[in-house]
């Protein structure tokens, strides 16, 4: 939600009036000055609780889908309202296939929060027909194609579920949409854009980072809103650690690990010799994890040495990755994740966990190099499928005092050359103010 919300802000602080549609118990999340219209959310329909709303509430499969499901059934409340309240254009998620372009005459633009990176690389394997499967199981999956950069992945796409994930985003982009909206900016998917391009005929406009060009305009004091984050306890303590000495551990919203990977991860890091702040989910089960002790035992180790620090629930990330004690970040490598961590100049240890994470860690470790991955091999569409495979602690140990000895400077050289890129963008001038430029003016093309 964080990167729609940023969109929308970019383009109401360039002059345009915008409008979010949401549900009820989704509004609170978005800021008071961003005009906001919500549908009823149809939990009937589909024998779902009516305080379920977010993808974030679900904690299995099922329930997942029915959220998934009772979105789809928005689509007559919003094609009455678009009806009766025209736009100029209707930019929407990747993952719903709304297209009110013929009936109502109304352009729509696709937002992608996944890297134009993972476009590529499912467009690739849409387009092989006739890839040859490694014998041996262990062995990486070569994406076939003429891209930029040789890339492998962990896992054998053409004999799992990717197939559903890459027809939704595919399916998505050739209804009649004018274009595809991510947020990243051209430089870091230099030569993946062309190749969309020329692969597909869809207009791509990087904007991103979203986030740091909206701290630009606050900084020129383009735009009166600010942003107003409460200052976290963890911030005192990161400021306790000398620069580059912590390891910040985050999983994202969704991603459900089990009690024997926390352990893991645990271990790993403790193993490392290394300072860490760990963040553990909220809602996660803290009578499971704690049936063995060991949780207890480990945050009392690690306070009493003063080498760690474990939080429950939201944290600042962005103001946690910014800060100079921070020398690397244990991501699942979500698209917003490893944005945030590109643009702060943090190098990775990646850990994918479901879904697209496995192709931007594929950005971040094999055509960037800012990142050592742990060897995560299998995939899954879901959050919340059980797991085969648990990572061991001495792959995640390996891994954190790769990247945290950076042996030649090459993980923080590469990284800091892509922040610096990153910021130049969002200024005037620069690649995705420019872009957000032409959006704009496309925008007023297809109006005419």
């Amino acid at each position: 939600m964080i990167p729609h919300i940023n969109l929308a802000q970019v383009l109401a602080f360039r002059g345009h009036h915008v409008t979010i549609l949401t549900t009820p118990l989704n509004h609170q999340f978005i800021p008071k000055h961003l005009n906001v219209h919500t549908f009823n959310f149809p939990s009937d329909q589909v024998g779902l609780s009516s305080t379920l709303q977010n993808l974030s509430s679900a904690e299995d499969n099922q329930t997942a889908y029915k959220i998934w499901k009772a979105t789809l059934d928005l689509k007559p409340q919003i094609e009455t309202f678009l009806q009766q309240n025209p736009p100029h254009v209707l930019i929407s998620d990747i993952t719903f296939p709304w297209n009110f372009a013929s009936t109502l005459n109304i352009p729509r633009l696709v937002y992608n929060l996944a890297p134009i990176f993972a476009l590529c690389i499912a467009e690739a394997i849409n387009n092989c027909h006739t890839q040859v499967l490694p014998s041996d199981s262990s062995l990486p999956f070569v994406v076939p194609g003429d891209l930029p950069h040789h890339v492998t992945l962990n896992f054998n796409p053409l004999s799992t579920s990717f197939h559903t994930m890459a027809s939704i985003w595919l399916h998505a982009e050739e209804k009649n949409t004018a274009g595809v909206i991510v947020n990243t900016f051209a430089e870091l998917e230099d030569g993946y854009t062309e190749y969309y391009q020329k692969l597909t005929g869809v207009k791509v406009w990087h904007v991103g980072g979203l986030s740091l060009m909206l701290d630009y305009y606050h900084r020129r004091g383009t735009s009166s809103q600010k942003n107003h984050v409460g200052h976290h306890e963890c911030l005192n303590w990161l400021s306790s650690k000398e620069a580059n000495s912590v390891v910040y551990i985050c999983f994202g919203s969704l991603c459900r690990l089990s009690k024997e990977q926390y352990l893991e991860i645990a271990r790993g890091m403790e193993a490392s010799g290394h300072n860490f702040l760990f963040v553990l989910p909220k809602n996660v089960n803290d009578d499971e994890m704690k049936e063995e002790g060991w949780l207890d035992s480990f945050e009392e180790r690690m306070r009493e040495n003063d080498r760690g620090m474990v939080v429950r629930g939201w944290v600042p990330q962005g103001l946690i990755l910014k800060h100079v004690a921070i020398g690397g970040f244990l991501t699942h490598c979500g698209a917003n994740s490893v944005l945030e961590g590109i643009c702060e100049g943090v190098p990775m240890i990646t850990m994918p966990r479901f879904s697209d994470q496995f192709l931007c860690e594929k950005l971040v470790t094999e055509v960037h190099g800012v990142g050592e991955p742990v060897g995560v091999w299998e995939w899954s569409m879901s959050p919340y499928d059980a797991r085969r495979e648990v990572v061991g602690w001495e792959r995640i140990e390996s891994a954190v005092r790769k990247v945290m000895k950076d042996e030649g400077g090459l993980f923080r050289k590469r990284v800091q050359e892509l922040k610096e890129k990153a910021h130049k963008a969002v200024q005037e001038g620069g690649s995705s103010y420019d872009s957000v430029t032409a959006l704009l003016q496309s925008i007023k093309e297809m109006n005419v």
